[in-house]
């Protein structure tokens, strides 16, 4: 098994958790790839830059299904129902993050064993750098692809729970939000 080392300090060594745990919302904050990063990856790769809007879409649709599905009206089936609308949703999100990783993994190591053998000298330069070329482009397409569906999955996340709570949906708006919770908190400090 190959390990690798966090950023923060060089002793700390992360488990494959996503492998080992069962697919949750909770999991995927922790693998999904950060979305600047995912910018980073795009822009150096000269990809499409990933839809702003990913998350609003994925909200709205969710919201959609659920308001042409035909929910049961006890509490505990309801919720239950709504789970399993989530589920695929975030498995297919998890799984993506999982592949983008091992790509990651197969790009790092290819890039390595090119890197010994520059050092090392060596006819299969050539195929060496197409290898670790050819990863380094798979990993970054499969980095933006887990990065959508991670996106997809956070919205369909929050419809679903807007109806489990029995609320309206409604669309995503940051300045209504921050004019919320300004106005919450004046009405506490009262």
């Amino acid at each position: 098994m190959r390990y690798e080392t966090l950023t923060p300090g060089g002793n700390v060594i992360r488990f494959p958790v996503e492998l080992r745990v069962k697919p949750s919302i909770d999991l995927l904050f922790d693998i999904a790839p950060d979305s600047r990063e995912v910018d980073l990856i795009a822009e150096a790769f000269g990809f499409d830059w990933p839809d702003p809007e990913g998350r609003s879409k994925a909200d709205r649709a969710m919201a959609e299904t659920i308001a042409a599905t035909d929910l049961p009206a006890d509490p505990k089936a309801r919720r239950a129902a709504l789970n399993a609308m989530l589920k695929p949703i975030v498995e297919r999100a998890v799984a993506a993050c999982a592949e983008a990783r091992q790509a990651a993994l197969c790009s790092d190591e290819a890039g390595e064993t090119l890197a010994r053998a520059q050092i090392e000298g060596g006819y299969w330069l050539k195929p060496l750098e197409d290898a670790a070329n050819n990863w380094s482009i798979e990993s970054a397409r499969l980095r933006l692809a887990a990065h959508e569906a991670a996106e997809a999955a956070y919205g369909a996340a929050r419809a679903i729970e807007m109806a489990k709570c029995g609320e309206a949906w409604r669309p995503w708006n940051v300045d209504e939000d921050v004019d919320f919770i300004i106005a919450a908190q004046k009405a506490l400090t009262r």
